[in-house]
């Protein structure tokens, strides 16, 4: 077996088992038997630039925290229902204790049952738009939830912004876009805001720029985005010169999408889990930890990815045995834990209860508001 010391190279992660941390024969590394993770993960897909992310922090926490404690092996869902179901069951069958993961709400929303019919927690790192309580105790997500991002930036909208009528975009034939579409919903009524009409995107049939323009047509103070990050550069481009504020939902906070619409997210506000400039001194030591190692800055994925870990380690510190039934009832007892996305607590609905980060993207960077 190899052995990776130090901060775990991306590369690693490649590989459909990664094992990290264990019989290094380092004097600092525990002798206790490690605890058995799966991360799963998009590694390749739509997703990708979400699960890459989401692993690389995963393993670096796991890398620089974990002090020879926790065994990770990596599985790819290729951002895909069926192969996340299969992956999902594979690692039940390697034994994993815990799994984090998978990357996308409607993969995970087809995967999780398995686990929590095996008696095995999850914790959800990036499921937005996944009703977690409908799919059984044993789910536990890291990441917000779509409708705490969407409520902190639509309340900035209404408060800031003056926005008292919006336009919203979805796509019916996305579970993503229609989770969002509905925390739009949600958001817009309990900040006083009209949604006075929605438009529909149909992969292959309509437009970005067709819809686009429909939506400005009449002249709303704002345009609600409840897309997949696949299309949202496009969108963003689309509307570009519109006088509408601009709304968007969790799939718009990806660099991979301020690449590819460049100046044209200027404006654009969106919020996330975490932001770069979060000022807490867990995540300042996490950007210049996760940019050495892997040249480049994390994004939120990559700290949601990371806090699962923190997270973990006080939950196995509280159970004091690598079973999955103990460190299921040790997270509901883990109280306030600091991480880097900050102060991190569950609610009785397993829900996280730290503050959404709300961003405006100005110059092409996602810059922290409140």
């Amino acid at each position: 077996m190899r052995c990776f010391r130090g901060v775990v190279p991306a590369l690693a992660l490649t590989l459909a088992v990664s094992v990290l941390g264990v019989g290094c024969g380092s004097s600092s590394t525990s002798s206790k038997t490690p605890l058995l993770v799966a991360s799963i993960a998009s590694r390749t897909g739509s997703a990708a630039p979400y699960g890459v992310s989401q692993q690389n922090g995963t393993a670096l926490a796991v890398s620089e925290l974990a002090n020879g404690s926790i065994d990770l092996r990596a599985y790819d869902d290729l951002s895909d229902v069926q192969t996340g179901t299969a992956e999902m069951k594979k690692a039940i069958s390697d034994g994993v204790q815990v799994v984090l993961g998978p990357t996308l709400s409607p993969v995970a929303a087809a995967a999780d049952p398995i686990a929590q019919s095996a008696g095995v927690p999850v914790l959800g790192v990036t499921n937005a738009t996944l009703d977690m309580a409908t799919i059984g105790n044993l789910i536990w997500r890291v990441s917000l939830s779509e409708n705490a991002m969407v409520s902190a930036s639509v309340k900035y909208a209404a408060s800031k912004k003056s926005v008292k009528s919006a336009v919203l975009i979805w796509e019916p034939a996305d579970g993503y876009s229609t989770g969002s579409a509905e925390s739009f919903r949600s958001a817009a009524k309990a900040n006083g805001i009209t949604i006075t009409g929605e438009q529909k995107y149909v992969d292959g049939v309509t437009t970005a720029s067709s819809i686009a323009a429909t939506a400005s047509s009449g002249s709303p103070d704002a345009i609600f985005f409840a897309l997949r990050s696949a299309v949202a550069g496009d969108f963003l481009v689309a509307t570009a010169t519109s006088k509408a504020v601009r709304v968007g939902g969790n799939g718009f906070n990806s660099a991979a999408v301020l690449k590819s619409s460049g100046a044209a997210a200027d404006g654009l506000i969106v919020s996330g889990s975490w932001n770069i400039n979060t000022s807490n001194a867990n995540s300042k030591k996490f950007v210049d930890s996760y940019t050495k190692a892997n040249n480049a800055a994390p994004d939120a994925f990559a700290a949601q990815g990371y806090a699962a870990i923190q997270v973990l380690l006080v939950a196995m510190k509280k159970a004091k045995t690598t079973s999955s039934a103990d460190i299921q009832a040790a997270l509901s007892k883990i109280g306030t834990v600091e991480t880097v996305l900050g102060a991190f607590g569950y609610d009785s609905n397993h829900e996280p209860t730290y503050a959404a980060a709300v961003q405006v993207v100005q110059g092409g960077v996602f810059t922290l508001v409140s």
